[in-house]
């Protein structure tokens, strides 16, 4: 594998393991706070403001930035015989897991946010059809960034 391939790899693997873990500890921490909060629709409605200017935009965009270009990277060097198929097959399913959270990001919690946005700040039955869906998407799409960013480090060992 040359060097610039495998730095990507890492920059992917790092950035997709950031936002994985902010997902799933925002599932995990956040999350349940919400349950039986008159606010909840209001607290996540400006922390849907806040995060895309929080630092947390910069390593979701670097995820899968870093994660496309690793992809054309290693299909090259599989090409040019500089990786194993096998760490080639390892970093491509581990960049594909970690656009996939991009995905589910946009295809899914993008649009459930937007539709809670607007809702009434008080609106409990508007939280109540968002709450279940989001969650689920927000496990999935954390799941399959750590799964991403683990076999993105894998694929270094060959």
């Amino acid at each position: 594998m040359q060097t610039a391939t495998a730095i990507w790899i890492v920059l992917a693997a790092l950035s997709t393991a950031i936002v994985g873990g902010v997902y799933l500890g925002f599932g995990a921490m956040v999350m349940p706070a919400f349950d039986g909060d008159a606010r909840s629709t209001g607290v996540m409605n400006r922390i849907n403001v806040l995060a895309p200017r929080s630092p947390f935009i910069l390593a979701f965009l670097v995820s899968a930035l870093a994660c496309g270009v690793s992809i054309v990277l290693v299909l090259v060097d599989l090409m040019a015989g500089a990786t194993a198929a096998w760490a080639a097959l390892v970093a491509v399913a581990g960049a594909v897991l970690g656009l996939a959270g991009f995905v589910i990001t946009a295809a899914v919690n993008v649009p459930l946010n937007n539709r809670l946005a607007e809702a009434a700040p008080g609106d409990d039955a508007a939280f109540a059809a968002f709450e279940k869906p989001w969650r689920k998407a927000n496990s999935a799409r954390g799941a399959v960034s750590l799964a991403g960013a683990a076999a993105l480090m894998t694929s270094l060992l060959g």
